[in-house]
């Protein structure tokens, strides 16, 4: 007679999450994901699938959690300007908190470029955070706390671009100062 599965899916995901996180995805065994999940591998196998497919949906919480939390604070602010900055120191301090560094970040560079699914799907999710940040800096233009010379989509992408390049800083220099002022830097510049 089969089991009933009995657990939290969304808890699970989280768990196995933190995993991938931690020791990335080529290092983590299903070992470590049965361990860290605590179920049996029948019951991985059977509700989620393989490690890929686990993995490819860990990404997809992750991402979606990080855009919830996004939409939430951006919709908590009445200037687009205001939105912006906040989401640029946020991600700063964020830099300089998260030990464990940016998933998405870790993914792109570990998998995606032998991987066309994750690929696929952390275009898709870079293209989701692009074009709500490019909406936002569109509102600031349009609203007129902006400059309106260049294309807003160029500026979101600067914007995401640069958050990645302090990451590179943080992890060679272990500098909060650094990543701080950067920070300042670009909140100065894109607000002339």
């Amino acid at each position: 007679m089969a089991r009933c599965v009995e657990f939290n899916e969304v808890e699970k995901i989280e768990k196995a999450m933190n995993v991938f996180w931690e020791k990335g995805y080529t290092a983590t065994s299903m070992q470590d994901l049965v361990d860290a999940m605590q179920i049996n591998r029948s019951s991985l196998y059977n509700t989620i699938g393989d490690k890929h497919q686990l993995f490819m949906k860990c990404i997809s919480n992750y991402f979606d959690t990080a855009m919830c939390e996004i939409r939430e604070k951006v919709a908590k602010e009445d200037s687009a300007r205001q939105a912006l900055i906040n989401i640029i120191k946020d991600k700063a301090a964020w830099i300089v908190d998260c030990e464990k560094g940016c998933l998405g970040i870790k993914t792109i560079f570990e998998i995606a470029p032998e991987d066309d699914a994750v690929r696929n799907l952390m275009n898709k999710n870079n293209n989701i955070f692009l074009d709500f940040l490019s909406e936002t800096v569109q509102k600031a233009m349009d609203d007129g706390e902006m400059d309106n010379s260049e294309d807003a989509s160029l500026m979101a992408e600067y914007i995401m671009t640069s958050f990645t390049g302090w990451k590179q800083s943080y992890i060679l220099h272990r500098d909060p100062i650094k990543i701080k002022k950067m920070s300042e830097f670009l909140i100065k510049n894109l607000f002339k």
